[in-house]
């Protein structure tokens, strides 16, 4: 076996590695997924000009969409500026400064606007004094969902075309980005939405979100509802513990958004063991070992359970969706079929 030599860290990262966690139940391990479309965005704009060295880029995350975008930034010599807010974590600040960037936090103070609003003006602010900044717009660009396609044809070149796809929703890039190029194979290809208590994006009502990384106080435009078969809601408790449970019993060391996805596709592969589940694991878990990791700052949160949900609770209409685990079939509709409320993106 003759290994490949990669032209840079971002190639090397593109693709996940497909684990068999259980007979049917495979983990799409990503080291840091939201570089995918950070490589793809910046690449298609270097190449026609939309994005240029001098003026550089300005987008707004307090994830890992930030670091995608810091990792290929510096790759290309591309400046960056990260708008974000309190809720970003100090050593993903310091790796993003280190990698050139300048993260700019917005004040919440003095507001009581949705703190994602917040980061939308300011980015318009940076956009109005540079405007031959570019601005990758990950919650609207539709480069976002096409960045998906490679991984798309992983999975249909690993597992096949008879596979139910679960991951978790925060933009809507990664799962409707795969369902397309997927279903264009085989339409009957489920798809899975993970999404958490708080969040707006099934029509939930707005509320604090413990579980980030999943879940949204906006509307992205990359969320195309019509694709999704199934929502299941999950609470940050439970979350974290199926990420520990992953970690312990599959040594997977990943994120709260993996363990999120792992819960959800857990349940769903043990309801029929002769069709395969994929489910997407996002990130590393680095990050996380002062925080979910570690049993006392769990219990300081007030997230610590040693008896996490085994099976979500069916929800007839939305409002019926309760913690710990709610699910509703959402049945390839859209918003306002569902809701009856417009979708509204920023």
């Amino acid at each position: 076996m003759s290994p490949s030599i990669y032209a840079s860290q971002s190639d090397a990262m593109s693709l996940p590695q497909l684990i068999r966690v259980e007979e049917n139940l495979v983990a799409a391990v990503f080291r840091l997924m939201k570089l995918l479309p950070a490589k793809y965005v910046v690449e298609q704009a270097l190449a026609d000009g939309r994005l240029n060295t001098r003026d550089g880029l300005v987008e707004t995350s307090s994830g890992t969409y930030a670091l995608g975008l810091g990792i290929v930034c510096a790759e290309h010599g591309v400046p960056f500026v990260i708008v974000s807010d309190p809720a970003i974590d100090d050593t993903l600040r310091r790796r993003l400064e280190d990698l050139g960037g300048e993260v700019r936090i917005v004040d919440t103070t003095h507001s009581a606007a949705n703190v994602q609003v917040l980061r939308l003006q300011e980015v318009h602010r940076h956009l109005k004094a540079h405007p031959e900044a570019f601005w990758p717009c990950q919650y609207n660009n539709p480069e976002n969902r096409d960045a998906y396609g490679g991984f798309a044809r992983q999975l249909l070149g690993a597992v096949g075309d008879d596979l139910t796809l679960v991951g978790t929703v925060g933009s809507g890039g990664s799962t409707c980005g795969a369902a397309v190029p997927l279903r264009a194979v085989n339409p009957d290809i489920r798809l899975v939405g993970v999404d958490t208590f708080g969040s707006v994006l099934f029509g939930l009502p707005v509320g604090k979100r413990v579980l980030r990384g999943l879940g949204n106080s906006i509307h992205p435009g990359n969320l195309h509802h019509h694709h999704y078969d199934e929502i299941h809601w999950v609470g940050a408790a439970d979350a974290f513990q199926y990420t520990r449970m992953l970690h312990r019993s599959k040594a997977l060391f990943m994120g709260p958004t993996s363990g999120a996805a792992y819960q959800v596709a857990r349940w769903i592969a043990r309801q029929d063991r002769s069709h395969t589940v994929v489910f997407i694991a996002a990130d590393e878990g680095y990050r996380y070992q002062d925080t979910i990791y570690d049993d006392a700052w769990l219990r300081a949160e007030g997230v610590y359970t040693d008896a996490p949900a085994q099976a979500p609770v069916d929800a007839p209409t939305l409002a019926e969706a309760r913690l710990p685990w709610a699910r509703f079939v959402w049945g390839r509709r859209t918003f306002t079929e569902v809701t009856g409320q417009p979708w509204e993106p920023v």
